[in-house]
C-alpha cells in the first residue's frame, strides 16, 4: 500500500465523508481570506478551479465572487455529497494529477485548500503540480497550503502537547496504534518527508517540506512571483525560519 492508497481509502470513508460535507463551519482560514483579498482581481467574475474541494467548504466563499467555479475532488463521494448541497455549482470527480477533462489555459485562478496537495506521495505531487500549471491561464494564480517540516511540533505518534484533558490518555493510545500500522509507508528524503499524521486522520499520511525546498519545487516547474503566508496569515519572506507555523500557504504565478 502507498500514501496514495492509504489517503484515498481514509477520504471515501463515509464518516469521513460526513464529517466533512455535513459541517456547519464554511468559514474560510485567515490566510485564505488574505489570499482572496490580495488576488480578487484573478478571482473575481473569473474562471476558478477549487482542487480538493471536499465537503464544499471553499466552495461557499468562491461563489459569491465568480459563476464560472468548478470543484473537483478524488473522492467520489464528496464530489456527490457537494452536488447535492450545490446544485448551481459546478463539480467533477477527477485525480488532479490527470486533468485530461480540462484543456490547456482553461483557468484564471485555482486552489487547493486544506493542505489537500499533501495527501499524496511525492510523485504524484510534482505529478499534480504539472497538471495544475498546464490548466491555469498565462498570467493565472495557484494557491495551496502545505504542511512545514521545519515545525517544532510534528506529532507522528505519541503527543506530548496533548496530555492535559482526561480524553488525552485516550486520544494518545489511539494515535500510537495508527501510528504502528502506517509506520512502515513513511518516507524519508533531503527535500521532504511523509510521515504519520494520526492527529489530522487516525493513521492519515501527511507530506511536509520546508520553505526552500517547496519553493524551488515550485520554480523547477516554471511557477513564478512565489509569496508565503505563515500560520497567522503575515507574508514572510522564502529564507525566513519558521518552526511555529504548522504549514504555509504559497501563492504562484504562471508566467504570462
Amino acid at each position: 500500500m502507498t500514501i496514495d492508497t492509504l489517503n484515498r481509502n481514509f477520504y471515501e470513508r463515509q464518516n469521513i465523508v460526513a464529517e466533512y460535507t455535513f459541517s456547519e463551519d464554511t468559514s474560510l482560514w485567515s490566510e485564505e481570506k488574505v489570499i482572496f483579498e490580495q488576488y480578487q482581481q484573478h478571482i473575481q467574475d473569473k474562471s476558478v478551479l477549487d482542487i480538493g474541494c471536499g465537503g464544499g467548504r471553499t466552495s461557499v466563499a468562491l461563489k459569491k465572487f465568480t459563476t464560472n467555479y468548478t470543484g473537483i475532488d478524488f473522492s467520489a463521494k464528496m464530489i456527490a455529497s457537494c452536488q447535492e448541497k450545490h446544485p448551481d455549482l459546478q463539480f467533477f470527480h477527477c485525480d488532479a494529477s490527470d486533468m485530461s477533462q480540462f484543456a490547456s489555459d482553461s483557468f484564471d485562478f485555482a486552489i487547493f485548500s486544506f493542505n489537500g496537495i499533501d495527501c499524496m506521495s511525492h510523485q504524484k505531487r510534482i505529478k499534480t503540480l504539472q497538471e495544475i500549471y498546464r490548466v491555469i491561464k498565462p498570467g493565472g494564480i495557484f494557491a495551496f497550503s502545505s504542511h512545514n517540516l521545519d515545525d517544532r511540533k510534528i506529532v507522528t505518534g505519541f503527543d506530548r502537547y496533548d496530555l492535559k484533558s482526561p480524553k488525552s490518555i485516550y486520544r494518545n493510545i489511539r494515535n500510537i496504534i495508527s501510528y504502528f500500522k502506517v509506520q512502515k509507508y513513511q518516507v524519508f528524503s533531503d527535500t521532504y518527508q511523509i510521515l504519520s499524521d494520526p492527529l489530522a486522520g487516525f493513521g492519515h499520511l501527511t507530506y511536509y517540506i520546508k520553505i526552500k525546498d517547496q519553493v524551488q519545487q515550485l520554480e523547477a516547474l516554471g511557477f513564478t512571483e512565489i509569496k508565503i503566508l505563515n500560520g497567522e496569515a503575515q507574508f514572510i519572506a522564502a529564507d525566513e525560519l519558521d518552526q511555529d507555523s504548522h504549514w504555509f500557504h504559497y501563492v504562484c504565478q504562471k508566467p504570462a
